[in-house]
């Protein structure tokens, strides 16, 4: 007995020993998906009630079996399941769960939670930031990823800025720009670009965007909503120990290659030859025309690529450094920021940018919050002319003859050197300007400092009352330095030998201070309803100064100061203010947040306008009904299921200042100063409105794997300024008075789509895009009748027709019998010969798309990633002018295009160009000839990247890193014939701020959209 009890007692001893060896301590960190530590996880064995927290670093310790699950659950977060192995440290990086990530949105004014906000909001998050970095505005980023927002990028000028159109076109005369607000402050958008601050603003300190396009939020800004409102949110420090995140990436662009090819010079001397024998004056005088076989030979020998003389391949340049943490009590986000992007054109430096950023939250007392944004930024740019004349690098690569050599040549070919040893540039011999001379010897420099800063104080007076005041300063100077060198190559132009050298000095000097106060009621009533309701008080001033200087005369190229000038040519200054002061009231009510209604009231005062029209009053109203949360859908496949409908008015004042005002120039007569009568004002003048209805729909299905959001919408502005002729005597410099007359409406449907096909722990595959359909018209102008505009008077506005119809003459191609052009009369008849009466309107056909939108796919596995953005538009025209400067017979003195072979040459021929007999009637760019349609498809972005693996990590200083390559606009599917997404044709010949400037009319020369590469990482400590 005792033996067996001896044999029990050592079997027992053998198991329980076997038990506790196989338990082990687990210790180990928590983070988010930055890196940050989580305080507070839940870390369970599952199945047991074996657990334990993290503490306020993250840090977790638990006892437990090898094979055991341990379940790591936040709030917020999803859960994550680890299987116990050999290993005694276990570190787990949470996700946010999807539905925590939709939860919580910036709305107007403040924060709401999605569930009960009856506004349409789009949202662009950091993460979809991320892909687009390398991109040097903001306003770019945007493209293809919101519906109901058009960008179309200005052009492919490093640091130049985008197009922003949200819901249409509001506005004929006015700016359609959206309102930008950034962490609470507006900002000031000029339509010239030197005066927006966007392009200065670092893109990796930023958030959120997101995009308010109805009345339920627009309405809430008032008289500066009617163009939609973006609202800007930087990156917030949190508590716990410091992030440090640094990024670096380097890579290359060049110009997106042309769909057609130019002459060789072979073939241009041929077309000169041919050209000639049919009688072309331009031609006789050419050297096809004249020149020897031997001279023929040698000038074939200077075969030129201009691409090649005049473009480069550029250099783009990011790093961005930034420190995150904080107390219980202070949070803190730094940053600097270091951008450079040289862009194609050689002999000159580009864009750069430097950055720096200071957000700061300071926990006072329990009931005093403090906040403080700081922000600064200084770029350099250089500028090339962008125009339609021998001054743009980018006509003289489609002008310049293809025999006619960079550097000129002695009678040997040999190229010839100044004393110096450098080589001598070609003034001459087929080229008509010397660009890449002019490039160093005619430089424009423009620097730009911008400081925003903003200090916020949340005061919780009770349970119930709080309060927000805060201040915000937005500072903005611009210099700009226009030179022309001594000897330089204008010199010979324009230049007086006795006064050698010009320089223009600019300066713009632009502050606008901002001052909110938001007190905030928030109740509940019982466990249903919740009320809440806000009064508002805004001051806004802006103040801009401007001046100027121009001299001539300077003994050095090397003294580029004003003061060593022989004299002053030209000089001024102005300055212009403008207040506005606003009293809102917002209300939110929602039952159970089943049934949600919210109301807004505004009035706004503008000194922009009389005293008799100084006021303006703006509303909105809109409900919304959760069906998700109703008992017949608990059941169901539906996370989220929202309808809701809004309805309100907003305003535009960003027209030009003081119309009410009637303005006098002056000048002198006889030594004496005269007053010259320059503008009538209109005391009547007042803000264009607009009325917004929207209908919504949001839906979430199987777990929130597929989302979605479809919206209708109809936008009506009207009171829109347009100029009203007026009697020759009355003394207007332009015979007309600005009045509130006309209107035009935009309706139509967006459409939203998301879904995560796949979502496992290792794979994920995610699918998603939008699109818009809008249609316009005018409604309303001056007297019924029509209005010509566009650059070049091929634009028309007609009451009922499409906003910007063109009004060109109708090509009717080439008569097969003879060679000559054919067009289309007012009564339908054919003619051979051209007439600016049959300009007529082209029905249907604008240069504004009648849908647009973006597409993406990415997958991710066990740490690669690879994702692809696309953003398409259709519906739309183009005036193709570059074409037709390649094609017209007129021309021939120029590089032309190879298609400019394909001429009529006997009875019969046809899709051929005109004959070379009929160059007066042939060559007329304002015809359907040069009309082509401009919808395309690109691949905006596509990256591949790869986060290495926590596990590999653990024995570095590091918590991330990631490596990507990213290629930008790499892929075009497109008809068009050149790059069809075109925002200013020719910069200085149609120009955001001319009057008659229309976005996407033609194309001509302008800088052209690039395509880039780029490689990097990120490295997080």
């Amino acid at each position: 007995m005792k033996q067996l009890n001896y044999k029990l007692l050592l079997f027992v001893f053998f198991v329980t020993s076997f038990v506790f060896a196989q338990q082990k301590i687990i210790t180990g960190n928590v983070t988010d998906s930055d890196g940050l530590p989580l305080p507070g996880v839940n870390v369970v064995v599952k199945n047991t009630a074996n657990g334990t927290q993290t503490d306020f670093d993250g840090n977790y310790s638990i006892t437990t079996n090898r094979g055991a699950v341990l379940v790591f659950s936040y709030v917020g977060f999803t859960n994550k399941e680890v299987i116990v192995d050999t290993a005694e440290t276990i570190n787990v990086s949470l996700v946010i769960s999807a539905s925590e990530l939709e939860e919580v949105v910036v709305t107007a004014y403040g924060l709401g939670k999605k569930s009960t906000v009856t506004s349409a909001i789009s949202t662009v998050r950091a993460d979809d930031i991320e892909d687009f970095v390398p991109s040097t505005s903001i306003d770019n980023i945007l493209q293809g990823q919101a519906a109901g927002v058009q960008v179309t990028a200005a052009n492919g000028r490093p640091g130049n800025t985008a197009f922003v159109q949200i819901r249409g076109v509001g506005s004929i005369s006015s700016s359609t720009t959206p309102l930008y607000v950034i962490d609470g402050v507006p900002v000031p958008i000029n339509e010239n670009e030197q005066f927006n601050p966007l392009n200065n603003l670092n893109p990796n300190d930023i958030e959120s965007l997101a995009i308010l396009k109805d009345a339920a939020s627009v309405s809430k800004y008032g008289s500066r909503g009617a163009n939609g409102v973006v609202l800007i949110t930087t990156k917030k420090g949190r508590s716990g120990d410091a992030k440090i995140t640094f990024t670096s990436s380097y890579g290359f662009g060049k110009r997106i290659a042309d769909p057609f090819d130019l002459l060789n010079a072979e073939q241009k001397l041929n077309l000169e030859q041919e050209f000639a024998n049919l009688g072309v004056g331009a031609a006789q005088s050419l050297p096809g025309a004249t020149a020897t076989p031997e001279e023929r030979q040698r000038l074939i020998s200077f075969d030129t690529d201009w691409e090649e003389e005049l473009l480069r391949t550029s250099v783009i340049q990011n790093n961005n450094l930034s420190i995150s943490g904080g107390s219980d009590k202070l949070t803190y986000f730094l940053s600097l920021g270091y951008n450079l992007n040289t862009g194609i054109i050689d002999r000159i430096d580009g864009f750069e940018r430097v950055s720096a950023r200071l957000n700061t939250t300071y926990q006072a007392k329990d009931w005093l919050t403090v906040g403080a944004n700081v922000s600064a930024s200084r770029s350099t740019t250089d500028l090339p002319r962008d125009r339609n004349n021998v001054q743009n690098a980018f006509r003289g690569l489609y002008d310049y003859n293809p025999y006619a050599p960079l550097f000129a040549r002695d009678a040997d070919g040999n190229v010839v050197t100044d004393a110096d040893g450098n080589p001598v540039f070609n003034r001459g011999g087929g080229i008509f300007f010397p660009i890449a001379e002019a490039l160093i010897t005619e430089p424009e420099d423009n620097r730009n400092v911008l400081l925003i800063g903003s200090l916020s104080a949340d005061i919780r007076l009770s349970d119930k009352f709080s309060n927000r005041f805060q201040v915000g300063v937005i500072n903005n100077r611009f210099n700009r330095t226009a030179r022309s060198l001594p000897g330089g190559v204008l010199q010979g132009f324009v230049g007086d030998s006795q006064f050698p050298g010009t320089q223009t000095e600019n300066v713009a000097l632009d502050l606008e201070y901002n001052v909110s106060n938001i007190l905030t009621y928030a109740d509940q009533y019982g466990d249903s309803h919740n009320l809440s309701a806000s009064f508002l008080l805004e001051y806004n001033e802006n103040i801009r100064n401007e001046l100027f200087v121009a001299a001539r005369g300077f003994p050095s190229p090397d003294i580029p100061f004003i003061d060593v000038a022989a004299e002053s040519t030209n000089q001024g200054s102005n300055e212009a203010r403008r207040i506005l002061w606003s009293q809102a009231l917002f209300a939110d009510y929602d039952f159970e947040q089943k049934y949600i209604l919210s109301a807004s009231l505004r009035r706004d005062g503008s000194s922009r306008f009389g005293p008799d029209n100084k006021f303006g009053t703006f509303y909105s109203g809109s409900v919304a009904w959760n069906l998700a949360k109703e008992s017949f859908l608990s059941d169901s496949a539906f996370n989220n299921l929202k309808l809701r409908a809004s309805y309100g008015t907003s305003g535009n004042q960003n027209i030009p200042d003081f119309q009410f005002l009637s303005v006098a120039g002056f000048n002198t007569y006889n030594g004496n100063t005269t007053v010259i009568p320059l503008r009538v004002g209109n005391p009547e003048v007042q803000w264009e409105a607009q009325s917004i209805l929207d209908i919504g729909l949001e839906f979430g299905l199987f777990n929130n794997r597929l989302n979605g959001v479809v919206d209708y919408f109809k936008k009506v502005s009207d009171d829109l300024l347009l100029n009203r002729p007026i009697s020759q005597t009355v003394g207007d410099e332009d015979n007309g008075i600005f009045q509130n007359i006309g209107e035009i409406q935009n309706s139509g449907v967006e459409i939203s789509l998301n879904a995560d096909i796949i979502r496992t722990e290792n794979l994920q595959v995610s699918l998603g895009g939008n699109i818009t359909f809008i249609d316009n018209r005018v409604n309303k102008l001056v007297n019924g009748q029509d209005i010509i505009t566009g650059s070049f008077g091929n634009i028309i506005l007609r009451e009922g027709e499409e906003l910007f119809s063109y009004y060109l003459v109708e090509y009717a191609g080439v008569n097969p019998d003879n060679g000559a052009p054919q067009y289309v009369d007012l009564d339908g008849n054919l003619s051979e010969t051209y007439s600016d009466s049959f300009l007529k309107i082209q029905e249907g056909k604008s240069p504004l798309p009648s849908y647009q939108g973006g597409f993406f796919g990415s997958v991710n596995y066990k740490g690669f990633g690879l994702r692809a953005d696309f953003v398409y538009q259709g519906g739309n025209y183009i005036l193709n002018n570059q074409r037709a400067q390649g094609e017209f017979i007129g021309n021939i003195d120029a590089n032309l295009r190879t298609s400019a072979f394909n001429y009529w040459r006997q009875p019969g021929d046809t899709n051929v160009l005109p004959s070379p007999l009929f160059q007066a009637d042939a060559d007329q760019a304002g015809t359907t000839r040069f009309l082509e349609k401009g919808d395309y498809i690109r691949l905006r972005t596509l990256t591949l990247e790869y986060n290495l693996p926590n596990k590999f990590l653990e024995p570095l200083p590091i918590n991330r890193l990631r490596l990507y390559a990213t290629g930008q606009n790499i892929l075009t599917f497109s008809d068009y014939e050149g790059d069809p997404e075109i925002g200013i044709g020719s910069g200085e010949t149609g120009e955001p701020g001319d009057a008659n400037f229309v976005q996407g009319e033609f194309s001509l020369f302008s800088y052209p959209q690039t395509k880039a590469y780029i490689f990097g990482m990120e490295i997080g400590f």
